[in-house]
């Protein structure tokens, strides 16, 4: 696991949204999904609830 992942989850609960995170952290929002998705996977757990607009 990296510890970038940790930090971005940080900003995205800070932020309250992926896309703000990634316009934080200059990241692109596919970025943020795949680091979330690799987050996700190491924990074994979903750590956000993904609902529609």
């Amino acid at each position: 696991m990296e510890i970038r992942y940790l930090k971005t989850f940080q900003i995205i609960v800070k932020t309250g949204s992926f896309s703000k995170a990634a316009e934080e952290l200059n990241y692109t929002q596919s970025t943020i999904t795949f680091q979330m998705g690799q987050l996700e996977a190491f924990v074994s757990a979903q750590l956000f609830e993904k609902v529609g607009r």
